[in-house]
């Protein structure tokens, strides 16, 4: 009896690190471009359990994406642009997408030479920094044409991205790439020791009016060794904003929910974790003057913090998930499987 327990958990921890010699193979470039799942690894992870066993997690080194934008074409594509398709980013904790923009052909943006920002939905979790293993940036878009037949490529890409440890936050310098018909450009940061937050804002007192536009944004100050960033030449973190929904550009609106709660279009970012997070509102009818509020957060390792924000009209409650970040593969989660299957055979 001992020996099949033995050999049963020793086939398991086989099968274990088989598993891991298969994911690190996979690290190849055409695996990651070939694959085509969303993240499996959902935010908010540890905001109300502790990271066990493991799934250990910690402030990690992670990736702010502040802004994509489509800088040039060419090839004569004339402006307005009627864009949809997928930019994501992989990560070495989990190797699908973590999307940051999707439109399905039926739902284009459309961008102008005046607005060429993509309206991001992502990422769904950090992006987490782990040298000496890429990330790799995706894009796929496409311009619609008259007909499906007439659509047109206007980026396809598959980039490594190397980002060198730091002590300190800092803005990354330009990522412009060229496919296609276009210069894509991606406005990055790299947030040192960081958690994870998500963001939520509701109407709890009041309405929000049919016609009033809303802005609603974040951005994070950076406060460790930020002497050694001004000596690199390079920008600090803390003028960056994050624009989590706009309702003056592509989505004119600002949806409420029955409970509430606004819709934003992207939620998570990443924020120092002796840093503070700001969380902007700004509110206006038309060309009549704007109502703007900021509420100012200190991080936690996990929980939720709440504020309110007066604009006049209603009242607003910013609540914010706060979250370690998993520095552990998600392909661990096997191994648990399989030790889990292992013990029921004893």
């Amino acid at each position: 009896m001992a020996i099949v327990i033995f050999t049963t958990f020793v086939i398991a921890i086989a099968a274990a690190t088989a598993a891991i010699g298969l994911i690190q193979s996979f690290n190849s470039f055409q695996f990651l471009y070939n694959s085509v799942r969303a993240a499996r690894i959902p935010a908010m992870r540890f905001t109300h359990k502790p990271a066990l066993g493991y799934y250990s997690a910690s402030a990690l080194d992670t990736l702010q994406i502040f802004s994509v934008k489509v800088a040039a074409t060419s090839r004569g594509l004339q402006w307005p642009l009627d864009v949809f398709g997928i930019v994501s980013i992989r990560d070495s904790v989990d190797r699908n997408r973590n999307v940051v923009f999707h439109r399905t052909r039926d739902n284009c943006q459309t961008l102008t030479e005046q607005e060429r920002n993509l309206v991001l939905v992502g990422p769904t979790r950090a992006v987490v920094l782990s040298m000496p293993d890429p990330l790799i940036i995706d894009v796929e878009l496409k311009v619609k044409g008259t007909t499906e037949s007439e659509d047109k490529r206007l980026s396809l890409l598959a980039v490594p991205l190397l980002c060198a440890d730091k002590y300190y936050s800092h803005v990354l310098k330009s990522g412009s790439y060229t496919s296609k018909l276009s210069t894509v450009e991606f406005r990055l940061g790299y947030i040192a020791a960081s958690v994870e937050a998500t963001i939520s804002v509701r109407v709890i007192r009041g309405s929000w009016p049919d016609g009033f536009h809303g802005q609603f944004a974040a951005c994070t100050t950076g406060a460790r060794f930020r002497h050694l960033a001004r000596g690199d030449k390079l920008a600090g973190i803390q003028h960056e904003k994050i624009v989590l929904l706009d309702s003056s550009g592509d989505q004119n609106v600002v949806t409420v929910s029955g409970d509430g709660m606004i819709e934003l279009s992207r939620r998570v970012v990443s924020v120092e974790k002796v840093g503070k997070l700001k969380v902007f509102v700004k509110a206006w009818e038309y060309d009549n003057n704007a109502i703007e509020r900021v509420k100012v957060f200190t991080p936690l390792d996990a929980g939720l913090s709440n504020g309110e924000l007066d604009i006049g009209f209603c009242q607003l409650e910013v609540s914010v998930a706060w979250s370690l970040i998993s520095e552990n593969p998600s392909f661990l989660s096997t191994i648990r499987i399989l030790l889990d299957t292992s013990q029921k055979h004893m």
